[in-house]
């Protein structure tokens, strides 16, 4: 018999070798005249996706500013502004995204961070026309030459840190406090919210910045994993020019600080998957444009005015927001029949500062029930707390107030989230937790609305819920309120978790407010997607064969820009993303002048055919068992060499999940027929194929990868390529000739 005839529609240049003897296919692929190897296991080198550098949203990085020396409250020393210009003052400075430049007779509104000075004197609290007095910081340090003043912040979440940008003194030509020698800091925490320890810093860089008003870089030789960052001002430029550098005591600012996380150009394509079908457009895992949002989620819900978000349900407390009922006040908890309602309010709150008010709401419908973050002199002393009151009719007089307080000191309880929950009972009790534990160590003026007024209401406050007020600084989220309380909440004020389970349960509680808050998210870059479909004869048998071009354009948004192009996109090639493969491009990826990107990805119907193998042993053929060959021919782009290819295989279109990967054992024809010259031919057999599966699909889909001055590109199979022992045989029954008909006739004979 001619063996050479019988694979008239191959040549057999490199082989896969699959026993095939049970429905599902074994892990070893077996390269013929190799030996076995785990092809699911093997490995090589991914290559670069591309990167884009991102600006972190100053307003996470405002909400979670850190020093260890700064002027609080802030100080302003121009009287012509009303102190509002040039002030010096809290770490938030450096991330309000205010990085404009003044000069000596044109000055700024608003300030910069400014590590402490004691010489105050003429300086004002800035915004007021009240003496500047320095308050005793329980989170501050002693600054020294071996202890100098820093500044930092974390970012919420876990970064690939790349860069920092540091803009010194707010006054044009004037670098006096400024940075000079620096070290860049960085932490890792499990929990991105836990405020780094001593020991969780590691020095990311070190170096010296210029003498200068403008913005200066400090970029990382390599990214960093972080969830947060300080800076160090090791020395400082002690003179306006920037002429000379001190450090030990010296003051150091910054006016503006940026952070640039690095990012994957992730960009996944869809391969396709027949010739009459619509070809989708690449995908990212980079979030899309979120539109910030407020708004109350439970029944019947209030309206709420315009807020700062600053996290998920988080919100800004120095922009005051507006609760509005919509259906009746469901927030008023007046009494019927001179019997009062209850209210449980629960939220967790950062402060950064102490008020600067007297009294800073933090929740209130009127002087019905507040919390409010209090400032009260007594015998001389200042003292700062969170107070919860309910008020009672006038006709009470000075008793109509039924309050509880807690002291809140910075010491205590400033620049870390704390949970406080507040709760009227509806006839006496008033109760405060700070952190689940009970509270009324603060100073409580009065306690006369008890049980001899139980038949007192509530007096009935026409007014809207507020939260937050421009005098306090700090962020609250999560805030809940409650109404109609049942006795499984009001019981349970000696136990505060079994309260707090109990509000979960709707008919303990009636849920009046839940705030829900998504901040707003712009997306490191867009993608667009263009296709290009082209066909030609195949030039031996003359049957079309389609070229799916698909061009991905990458986009950067603001604050954004791309680095590197991506060299590598990923591929699904089965419709199951389980299966996907990070491959390279199929030519250089360009970045316009305009900052964006060009990547090209080419899918090519490049199957020959297929064809069956006989087995032979000791000059017998064997007809139990047989093998089936798939062959692909393909050119090349121009100035360009074959590097090898790769076939993705199974038993089902939808999960080619095996894979052979002879890299550069890949075995070819070159011009492999006179009517195919420029053309390369290589082929994937799957031996062994046992008589019970000659019915059984196998499916593949082939990649071909190849090289141009030493960067590899590839280009993928257009289809997921299917055929069967029998269907081949029947093409060679209809129109082989005589001795591969008697072969196939012999093979598929039934018994």
């Amino acid at each position: 018999m001619n063996k050479k005839r019988l694979q008239r529609l191959g040549v057999v240049c490199m082989a896969a070798a699959m026993v095939l003897t049970t429905v599902s296919f074994p892990r070893v692929a077996k390269a013929e005249g190799e030996t076995s190897t785990q092809t699911e296991e093997a490995t090589s080198t991914k290559p670069e996706k591309g990167k884009v550098l991102v600006q972190v949203d100053q307003n996470v990085l405002k909400a979670n500013a850190m020093c260890n020396s700064e002027m609080d409250p802030a100080i302003s020393w121009d009287s012509a502004s009303n102190y509002t210009k040039n002030i010096d003052g809290q770490a938030e400075y450096a991330f309000d995204g205010d990085e404009r430049l003044g000069t000596s007779s044109d000055k700024i509104t608003g300030g910069m961070w400014h590590s402490r000075y004691t010489n105050t004197s003429g300086g004002r609290i800035a915004g007021t026309s009240i003496n500047y007095s320095p308050v005793n910081r329980g989170y501050e340090e002693t600054i020294d030459d071996s202890n100098r003043p820093w500044i930092g912040s974390g970012f919420g979440r876990k970064i690939m840190l790349a860069q920092v940008t540091y803009m010194g003194r707010y006054t044009d030509n004037n670098v006096s406090n400024n940075i000079a020698d620096y070290v860049l800091y960085y932490a890792n925490m499990d929990n991105p919210n836990q405020e780094p320890g001593a020991n969780d810093w590691q020095i990311a860089k070190e170096g010296t910045l210029a003498a200068t008003s403008a913005a200066s870089d400090i970029v990382l030789d390599t990214a960093v994993e972080a969830t947060h960052f300080k800076l160090v001002g090791k020395t400082v430029y002690n003179n306006q020019a920037g002429t000379s550098k001190a450090g030990e005591d010296a003051l150091v600012c910054a006016r503006e600080i940026k952070v640039y996380e690095l990012k994957d150009i992730d960009i996944n394509l869809t391969a396709p998957t027949s010739a009459g079908g619509t070809n989708a457009d690449a995908t990212t895992s980079e979030p899309g444009t979120v539109i910030k949002s407020v708004q109350d989620i439970s029944a019947n819900p209030a309206t709420m005015s315009d807020a700062v978000v600053t996290d998920k349900n988080e919100l800004d407390l120095s922009h005051p927001v507006t609760v509005t009922s919509t259906s009746g006040d469901k927030l008023d908890i007046t009494g019927e029949n001179n019997k009062d309602d209850s209210v449980l309010i629960q939220f967790q709150i950062k402060l950064k500062d102490l008020p600067s008010d007297a009294d800073s709401v933090i929740v209130a419908k009127g002087d019905q029930y507040k919390i409010a973050y209090k400032r009260q002199t007594w015998n001389n002393h200042t003292i700062y707390r969170i107070k919860f009151w309910v008020t009672g009719p006038d006709s009470l007089g000075d008793a109509r107030w039924k309050e509880v307080g807690c002291n809140f000191t910075d010491a205590t309880y400033l620049n870390k989230w704390i949970t406080v929950t507040a709760m009227y009972d509806g006839t006496t009790a008033t109760k405060l937790w700070i952190n689940g534990t009970s509270k009324s160590d603060g100073w409580n003026s009065n306690t006369a609305y008890n049980s001899s007024n139980v038949g007192a209401a509530i007096v009935h406050k026409d007014a809207n819920v507020q939260i937050g007020n421009t005098g306090l600084f700090g962020y609250i989220k999560d805030l809940k309120i409650y109404s109609h309380l049942g006795n499984s909440v009001t019981s349970n004020q000696g136990n505060y978790s079994a309260l707090v389970s109990a509000l979960s349960d709707e008919n303990n509680a009636t849920k009046v407010f839940d705030l829900s808050a998504t901040a707003a998210v712009v997306p490191a870059y867009t993608l667009k997607t263009v296709w290009d479909t082209t066909s030609q004869n195949d030039p031996e048998t003359g049957l079309p064969k389609n070229t799916y071009t698909e061009t991905v354009t990458v986009e950067p948004t603001a604050n954004a820009s791309i680095v590197t192009a991506p060299e590598a996109v990923t591929v699904n090639i089965d419709g199951n993303t389980q299966n996907n493969k990070v491959v390279p491009v199929s030519e250089d990826s360009t970045v316009a002048d305009n900052g964006t990107a060009t990547v090209k990805y080419v899918f090519e119907d490049m199957l020959r055919g297929g064809s069956l193998r006989m087995i032979t042993a000791n000059g017998e053929t064997d007809y139990t068992k047989t093998s089936m060959r798939f062959g692909y021919d393909f050119q090349l782009p121009t100035d360009t060499a074959f590097n090898s290819c790769e076939w993705y295989y199974g038993t089902t279109a939808s999960d080619l999940k095996l894979s052979l990967t002879p890299g550069a054992n890949t075995k070819k024809i070159e011009n492999p027929t006179a009517t195919k010259q420029g053309y390369i031919r290589s082929n994937i057999v799957f031996t062994n194929i046992a008589k019970a599966n000659f019915d059984r699909d196998i499916v593949a889909r082939v990649l071909v990868k190849y090289t141009k001055d030493g960067k590899t590109y590839s280009k993928m199979g257009a289809y997921v390529d299917q055929n069967s022992v029998s269907s081949i045989a029947e093409k060679i029954k209809n129109s082989g000739s005589e001795t591969e008909k008697n072969y196939v006739n012999e093979l598929t004979k039934t018994d």
